[in-house]
């Protein structure tokens, strides 16, 4: 793939994404403003641009790999690499003064650590199965259950979704 290609397919990915949940959030806001149709539409436009996103993003990476590879990938790459730039910019907001973006980015952070811990936790045990939650607001996952509220950002059992 020629670089100008590969630099408008990162660029269209990038702007693709944040669109689609922009989209999600448009569509929260219109149901609970009652426009039923509206919440409709906004989100078949957000699964409508994930879907472009996802496509953008196996041109740029190339088909996923065999399970270990993909392991690789997230755990011993991706999600350090997230674990690394939160911190960083939690110490930026830090030290700027943005108390909020601080604590987001920190919760981030400590969300990411636990995705780590829970790749630890299913190697040890591959027969277990389980159900995952995954709160709404900050991205935590909890296992099981949903607690009666977040341990990362406070958000309640009912912002838990079941995967």
């Amino acid at each position: 793939m020629d670089t100008k290609t590969r630099q408008h397919i990162e660029e269209i990915f990038l702007q693709v994404s944040r669109a689609a949940i922009r989209k999600k959030l448009y569509g929260l806001r219109a149901e609970q403003d009652g426009d039923i149709q509206l919440a409709r539409l906004f989100r078949a436009i957000a699964v409508s641009e994930e879907a472009q996103a996802r496509r953008l993003l196996l041109q740029l990476r190339g088909r996923t790999g065999k399970n270990a590879e993909n392991c690789q990938t997230a755990f011993a790459e991706e999600i350090p690499d997230l674990i690394s730039r939160y911190e960083q910019a939690a110490e930026t907001a830090e030290s700027g003064g943005e108390k909020a973006m601080h604590f987001a980015f920190s919760q981030s952070a400590r969300v990411q650590r636990k995705h780590l811990s829970l790749k630890k936790k299913l190697e040890k045990n591959r027969d277990m199965e389980s159900t995952y939650h995954v709160c709404g607001f900050c991205g935590f996952v909890m296992e099981g259950n949903a607690p009666d509220n977040c341990p990362i950002c406070s958000a309640p059992a009912s912002r838990f979704q079941k995967v």
